[in-house]
């Protein structure tokens, strides 16, 4: 029972926490970011990708960003991938969807294949073979349907069993949690907004280990999970597309700044949490 009472305690705790904790001051606005490719040999085509990196010589840790779909890779770098970089953090965003011509299936926030996770650990491997980057301490961050690689990536029993290198952590912002069995192999943070309530009814479940006849999930089973409710946030609230709201699918889509703000002080205290670790 304590791993389901940590889970419910951060959904409440988190939210409000964060309307008291302020940002950090507005940081200096980084350098452009840079193109990057990764083959994937055999296939005759590449993975692409936007790399940022704080100024020094490091080793920093680093962040993969998975965007929900290939239209917002722009704006997760823009918003997130900036800010990561600003933190102190090596960050690439990487599109897997767009080589292998796949768009908008539904809505970005449906379930990607788990297959593409192979494509999670292609992106950490770039990261970590670079020499600005500590190999150890590499993060990986999705969103919507790349979110749901979040999920796939780290998960025990899946794709992370047979990658030669491990993700230090995961964070997976407004993801599908309907059947995903919640044994995570790393510290994972799960974001979601307050206001979608059967997301987050679905995530608070996973993060609890229940299913609907109750407890199911083995007490202390797989690496923590930290369930983190936006006050006032509805699923894309990053994505200033959605500033006119839209409901798609019977999912409602709506930006917020303030959600934004919120969610990065929630994502930059997990992280830290994480690197504070460090032998």
């Amino acid at each position: 029972m304590a791993r389901v009472k940590t889970a419910l305690m951060v959904v409440a705790a988190l939210a409000a926490s964060t309307l008291l904790v302020p940002l950090h001051a507005q940081q200096p606005a980084t350098k452009p970011a840079e193109a990057v490719e990764i083959p994937l040999n055999p296939l005759p085509f590449v993975l692409k990708g936007l790399l940022r990196r704080p100024e020094g010589e490091g080793p920093f840790p680093a962040v993969l960003l998975l965007p929900a779909c290939d239209r917002f890779v722009g704006s997760a770098d823009r918003e997130w991938g900036q800010a990561l970089s600003s933190w102190g953090y090596v960050v690439l965003t990487l599109d897997v969807f767009t080589s292998r011509g796949i768009v908008g299936k539904k809505t970005c926030l449906y379930r990607a294949n788990p297959d593409l996770a192979e494509d999670a650990y292609r992106g950490l491997n770039l990261l970590a073979a670079r020499k600005d980057v500590d190999p150890k301490h590499v993060f990986v961050i999705g969103f919507g349907r790349g979110g749901s690689l979040v999920f796939a990536a780290v998960e025990r029993g899946s794709i992370e069993h047979s990658a030669t290198r491990k993700f230090k952590g995961a964070v997976a912002f407004y993801a599908p949690c309907a059947d995903v069995k919640g044994v995570m192999t790393v510290a994972t943070l799960v974001i979601v907004g307050a206001r979608s309530q059967s997301q987050l009814e679905s995530c608070r479940k996973m993060a609890a280990g229940e299913d609907d006849a109750g407890i199911s999930r083995t007490p202390g089973a797989g690496a923590p999970i930290q369930l983190a409710a936006i006050a006032d946030a509805y699923a894309g609230f990053d994505l200033e597309a959605f500033e006119i709201p839209v409901d798609v699918h019977g999912v409602h889509l709506e930006y917020s700044k303030a959600a934004v703000d919120q969610a990065k002080e929630v994502l930059r205290q997990f992280l830290q949490s994480q690197l504070d670790r460090r032998p």
